[in-house]
């Protein structure tokens, strides 16, 4: 499934639309993983399909293992300084599971530094605006005049790392790398010794041969890439490029046969540095951290080459990799103007910013084109970089990299929303090869941050409360994504909050070093005033480097104890005011706490007696310190409610380590489904106190329609199902035990909701009734609410569970009163099981109402939450009869023996003591049957059973509850009933449930209208292929064997182009396949029916077949509702050929008779002419009219069920059948007897 940002490799090109997120979702290499091993390990021998490792080589026979290498050549005198490549394995194994999952396995054990699956990469290349100017961008970055300094040094080599090269193009092959030992030596010999045979213009890393060239259409952005850096220039021909004449190394990482980028790019950048590359270009972005892409990284950098990223195409303030790795230096894009690239990604982890827009380089086959993207703006920088090492051949890769940062040109005064998030400027070539170092502009530090956590554990109480009068000690974690440090940077606190006094204000004088972590422990204190109230109080930290003010971000924390803490960890979006609006509302306190300040620690939520946290579509959701809070939480009892699209598949697919699975099963009590239950709607589940009679559509706002995900699960036996969706897969869960949950696999905000919506203008209903009810059922006054008796004599025993055991609270108190007189109000009794009182009888029938209530400092809370609407409850003779309903109504059937599950709500004021299932049928009423149904969740069920009845038989069904009063009383629900007909549908797909069918290589849902829903087609929105053969294919088959015929009946369209030919195909046993229909031909439309009846058998099975020739293509064929018919009256036309036709009209006796249920009415016609068979009584009334048509000449059969026009079946008796045509009229007599 094509989603998610900061998830797979993605070449950044012209295919991404402008600001949309980067949404895809990880795919590895297939049977492929790496694995470093640690020092201390030998070097596994090649050949050897085992490390001699015990611990390693037990999982590696269990996945059968085809191929253990090391990524690249071993290294015989590697710098130890160096990062260690010999000891990195591409492990090959033939077992069918995924990559990520083994290497999984392997992560945790000793030996193992890293274990990880290998990412293929795709391209998505911005489009191409052919009006640009050609090579406006030159000009802007001083080419000519740096050219006029140096036009570049053919020993300067610029690694392109890309999809392909074109080594032939005119305006590339005269700088394309030659390696002169493979070149000059012998062929199909490893001359150079380096590990790779021939490679005299580079490596294939998909093919793992010695050829880069392009093989297929889409390889064309290496091309374009390479030519952006270092196009041969001034040869009279094509572009021009910065590097002029420096030398490019052609590294191609992309599939042959589909041009996905599967190939081992991190060992191409190691080959790269071992053949002395000054620079790589690495126009891809995406697929997360990778500790071996580091590897490779780091280790070309201390060789001293420096490797270039594109940024990325998201148009979002956001740290993309490889961009984001230090030693790597990443690339922003600018168009005209110096403006940023209206596509570009921004972030503090960007270095500098180079033209992206509209780039005119090579494509192949002597080509050219304009593409836009950081993809081009990096190799236009690697080019420059390209000109600095010719005239500066000494540069270490850091020095380089200075060098092209501090002679860019400053930016910032026409980019200023986005200062430091573009880098030091936009390169400058001429600035870059001609300033001495002491005119290199000033590079700043640029500082995030990464941590924040608040103490009041040495100057308060320690409670992880911050009180009024406390002091609170702020500790916060910055990093530098800077290429430079400094040993003068200063970082402020303030606030103006008049609630809050900064006491340590400031550290002076940090040293920051180039791209890492400052720790600051304790570094700002502020005390609380005494007379603060509670809430949310914000501070600023602002960072200034030598006197210059830089960046600044608020933190914020929470003063006083709230009933509830509101989790914001939905990535800076603004959903949290969905839910904030509603508390706000319905006057509940709470407190925020954004998750992009710093993850929360147990100690920070440990007295929330609830806790709402949503994480909308935030990647990553609850992450180990997350999950660690979370677990101690819910260890001590907390509340919580959880939701966000996409949190389960974060927790169960998105490659991490295996506590995220067991979270999900063993706290949020479920086993995963998946991340797109496909649906926009949902219902809730009837008598559940949380959504009974909810439904509403969902979408989560803000984004398209084809970015909505929302997860689907399977709640253990210990959680309450709460929410499906409309295809009957799960959306929400309850669960209530040791701790209270509610779980939704989208967020609240998503109820009801458009793509518009936005809070608190589009807070609705829906949302409303649902907070409400879950944080009733969350209510941290855990209390089961009683029920009347008839006990007046026992003293009422009231009990409940306070979380924390009600430490910091007044109370608990109970409140109660009798037939609505005044209430009264005692403190519960202290217990080690929760709180306890008890009433003293009274002695008389009597309404007893009550709440319960705690308090502190800052709040009161009470169970109800609304006490306009208290818990109560009877005394006395009970003569209230129990209520039963929601009795489960069953669709008609076919089957003439089988059993039906049927469920029904059954309440009652004093307990249900048992239920019963009644039934009987239309043709002997007098007869009924009964079963006991059993209780299940908040239902009761039981099962209907039947034998050999007849079509159109109806079977009716009731239940029967007896509640637990001395009287014994007896409620009754509706009775409802379900008939045995001869019709069922297979499938409609108006709920777009396609489960039952594998759909083949194309086959899938189309939408026609409101009114129509959804079909069938063989290639839904697309035409579909030349010589093509696919299948749709019921899973299941059907069983005929109770009936005597049998039809199938469906609507179709065909616009099948001549030769290309659907086809209906039946097998008695999925192996064997007859056709029974077939159709061609352009606007055919029809509903057709087809005689079944000789392949009555225990199973049916049942595919729709679609084969084209190479003729032409169209859009298809369209099918929709699937009936199948038994035991019914149609027509069976005749085969007759010409010579059979028969000379003169008739009508046959039927056959059988007399008979019972179905007979058989032939008639024969000479000529083609509308025909009409009806049924009669004895009385001449008409009672079916049971074939009507055109029909052909021959001899026909119709088969009648007797049954009258509204399918109900009628007495035994005599009737009359008539047929009448233009020329013929003939009434013959039939006996049906039951």
């Amino acid at each position: 499934m094509i989603k998610k940002a900061q998830i797979i490799f993605t070449i950044l090109m012209l295919l991404i639309p402008i600001g949309a997120k980067n949404i895809y979702q990880p795919e590895f290499v297939p049977s492929e993983f790496i694995i470093k091993l640690s020092p201390d390990t030998k070097i596994i021998s090649p050949g050897s399909l085992n490390s001699g490792i015990l611990e390693i080589d037990i999982i590696l026979s269990k996945i059968s293992v085809e191929d253990i290498s090391s990524v690249v050549p071993f290294k015989k005198n590697l710098d130890p300084r160096l990062p260690d490549i010999n000891r990195i394995y591409r492990v090959q194994y033939s077992d069918n599971i995924s990559p990520d999952e083994v290497a999984k396995k392997f992560k945790d054990l000793n030996h193992v530094l890293y274990s990880e699956p290998r990412f293929i990469q795709f391209e998505t290349t911005i489009p191409n605006d052919p009006y640009y100017s050609s090579q406006w961008h030159l000009p802007v970055i001083d080419a000519s005049q740096a050219w006029s300094v140096t036009t570049g040094d053919t020993n300067v080599v610029i690694a392109i790392v890309d999809d392909a090269i074109d080594l032939d193009h005119e305006d590339l092959a005269n700088n394309i790398f030659t390696n002169w030992v493979e070149y000059h030596g012998t062929e199909g010999i490893d001359d150079d010794l380096n590990g790779y045979v021939d490679d005299i213009h580079g490596w294939d890393f998909a093919e793992n041969d010695n050829d880069p060239n392009p093989v297929i259409a889409s390889q064309d952005h290496g091309t374009h890439v390479a030519g952006c850096a270092s196009a041969v220039t001034n040869n009279g021909m094509g572009v021009a490029a910065p590097g002029w004449k420096c030398k490019i190394l052609p590294l191609k990482f992309s599939n042959d046969s589909n041009g996905s980028l599967s190939g081992d790019n991190a060992a191409a950048i190691i080959y790269a540095a071992d053949m002395g590359a000054d620079l790589t270009n690495n126009s891809y972005g995406g697929g997360g951290y990778s500790n071996y892409f580091r590897d490779a990284f780091s280790y070309a950098y201390e060789l001293g080459t420096l490797s270039l990223t594109s940024a990325g195409n998201s148009n979002e303030d956001e740290a993309n990799y490889p961009a984001a790795y230090p030693t790597v230096l990443s690339v922003a894009s600018t168009t005209t103007g110096d403006y940023k690239s209206s596509f570009s990604t921004y972030h503090l982890s960007v270095d500098i910013s180079s033209p992206g827009s509209g780039i005119r380089s090579s494509v192949p086959d002597n080509q050219y084109a304009s593409f836009s993207g950081t993809s081009m703006a990096s190799p236009v920088a690697a080019g420059i970089a390209g000109l600095i090492k010719s005239q500066f051949p000494d540069l270490t890769a850091s020095e380089l990299a200075i060098r092209l940062s501090a002679t860019a040109d400053n930016i910032y005064n026409i980019n200023s929303e986005y200062f430091l998030l573009l880098g030091s400027g936009r390169v400058n070539a001429h600035n870059a090869v001609s300033f001495s170092n002491n005119q290199f502009y000033s590079i700043p530090v640029r500082m995030k941050n990464i941590q924040f956590s608040a103490s009041d554990a040495s100057n308060g109480n320690g409670d992880g409360s911050f009180d009024p009068g406390e002091t609170i000690d702020i500790d916060i974690s910055l990093y530098n994504y800077s290429i430079v440090g400094s040993d003068n940077v200063d970082i402020y606190l303030s606030t103006s909050d008049s609630r809050l006094n900064v006491i340590d204000d400031a550290e002076l004088n940090q040293s920051v070093a180039p791209e890492d972590t400052i720790n600051l422990d304790q570094a700002f204190s502020i005390s609380i005033s005494d007379s603060a109230g509670p809430g949310i109080a914000v501070f600023n930290i602002s960072i200034q480097q030598d006197g210059q003010n830089l960046n600044s971000f608020e933190l914020s924390i929470n003063i006083g104890i709230t009933p509830i803490l509101i989790v914001d960890d939905d990535n800076g979006g603004q959903i949290d005011k969905f839910y904030s609006t509603i508390l706000d509302n319905i006057g509940i306190p709470y407190s925020v706490w954004d998750r992009m300040n710093g993850p929360l620690t147990y100690e920070m939520v440990q007295n929330s007696p609830i806790i709402i946290w949503f994480t909308e579509w935030a990647f990553p959701s609850l992450n180990f310190e997350d999950r660690l809070a979370l677990t101690e939480y819910l260890d001590n009892g907390g509340n919580l409610y959880l939701s966000g699209q996409d949190l389960g598949w974060d927790l169960n697919e998105n490659p991490g380590d295996s506590s995220q699975t067991a979270f999900f099963n063993n706290y949020l009590h479920a086993d995963w489904g998946g991340d797109d239950a496909g649906v926009s709607s949902a219902q809730g589940i009837p008598g559940d106190p949380i959504s009974d009679g909810l439904s509403f559509d969902i979408y989560q706002p803000g984004y398209p329609s084809s970015n909505q995900y929302p997860d689907y699960f399977y709640p253990h036996d210990d959680a309450e199902l709460i929410f499906k969706y409309s295809n009957e897969l799960n959306m929400g869960l309850s669960y209530k035990g040791e701790y209270r949950l509610v779980y939704t696999g989208t967020g609240l905000e998503t109820f009801g909701s458009t793509v518009n919506s936005i809070a608190p203008d589009d807070v609705n209903e829906h949302q409303t009734i649902f907070l409400e009810r879950t944080l009733d059922y969350l209510n941290f006054i855990n209390h089961t609410p009683l029920i009347d008796t008839e006990d007046s004599t026992s003293n009422i025993y009231f009990h409940v569970n306070i979380f924390n055991n009600a430490h910091g609270f007044n109370g608990p108190f109970l409140h109660y009163r009798f037939n609505g007189g005044e209430y009264n109000t005692v403190d519960m009794n202290d217990t080690t099981d929760g709180f306890y009182y008890n009433v003293p009888s009274p002695d008389e029938s009597v309404l007893v109402e009550y709440y319960f209530s705690v308090t502190n400092n800052y709040y009161n809370w009470t169970n109800p939450l609304n006490t306009d609407e208290v818990f109560q409850f009877n005394i006395g003779r009970d003569i209230i009869a129990p209520t039963v309903h929601d009795l489960e109504r069953l669709p008609n059937i076919i089957d003439r023996s089988g059993t039906a599950l049927v469920s029904v709500l059954a309440n009652d004021n004093i307990g249900v003591d048992s239920v019963a299932l009644y039934w009987y049928y239309s043709l002997n009423p007098d007869q009924i049957y009964n079963t006991s149904m059993n209780p299940d969740g908040y239902f009761w069920q039981g099962v209907i059973e039947w034998e050999n009845l007849s079509g159109n038989d109806k079977i009716y069904y009731f239940a029967i509850a007896k509640d637990n009063s001395s009287s014994g009383n007896f409620g009754f629900s509706d009775t409802s009933s379900f008939q045995i007909v001869n019709k069922t549908i297979l499938t409609g797909w108006d709920e777009e449930n396609i489960g039952q069918w594998n759909t083949g290589q194309n086959w899938g849902l189309f939408y026609v209208n409101s009114a129509v829903k959804y079909g069938m087609n063989d290639s839904p929105n697309a035409n579909y292929e030349n010589n093509k053969s696919d299948y749709l294919t019921l899973l299941e088959p059907f069983d005929l064997s109770d009936y005597n015929s049998a039809y199938l009946q469906f609507w179709t369209g065909s616009f099948l182009r001549e030769n290309d030919i659907g086809t209906i195909q039946i097998s008695e046993d999925g192996n064997i396949w007859n056709s029974v229909y077939s159709i061609t031909g352009i606007n055919f439309v029809d509903t057709v029916k087809i005689d079944v009846t000789d392949y009555i058998d225990s199973g049916v099975y049942l595919r729709f077949h679609i084969s084209t020739d190479a003729s032409g293509t169209s859009s298809g064929w369209y099918i929709d509702d699937v009936h199948l018919l038994v035991d019914t009256s149609f027509v069976i036309l005749s085969n007759d050929k010409e010579k059979n036709i028969p000379i003169d009209f008739s009508l046959s006796q039927n056959y059988p008779n007399p008979f019972n249920p179905i007979t058989s009415i032939s008639f024969s016609t000479p000529i083609k002419q509308m025909v009409r068979i009806e049924i009669f009584d004895l009385h001449g009334k008409l009672i079916n009219n049971i074939y009507e048509g055109i029909t052909q000449p021959g001899t026909h059969t119709i088969r009648w069920d007797a049954t009258n026009s509204y399918h109900n079946s009628i007495p035994s008796g005599v009737y009359f059948y008539r047929l009448t045509s233009e020329k013929y009229f003939k009434t013959r007599k039939m006996l049906y007897l039951k």
